[in-house]
């Protein structure tokens, strides 16, 4: 069971990973790094799954689930804050 979790969680982090990469592009990392672009893509395929496994048995960058709801919740409330509608409601 435990190793179930484990490997659903590192499949969780490959994706996140993954997507990062798209996101960024592949060029961009390489060049960020020192490597040629190929290599990050066949990286995609062998590295980047066995360092998910790791990351996942060592539980790094795994959140809490009630932690991340409660930081989204947070986030939403500071970013639907309304601002002051009234100008004569500063002191003077």
């Amino acid at each position: 069971m435990e190793h179930a979790k484990t490997r659903k969680d590192a499949l969780r982090i490959e994706s996140a990973l993954l997507n990062k990469i798209a996101a960024k592009g592949v060029s961009t990392i390489a060049n960020a790094i020192g490597v040629n672009a190929s290599q990050i893509t066949r990286w995609k395929d062998s590295l980047i799954p066995r360092m998910s496994m790791i990351l996942a048995v060592l539980e790094y960058g795994i959140e809490d689930e009630e932690m991340a709801e409660l930081t989204k919740r947070l986030a939403n409330y500071l970013t639907n804050e309304k601002p002051q509608t009234s100008g004569n409601s500063f002191r003077a």
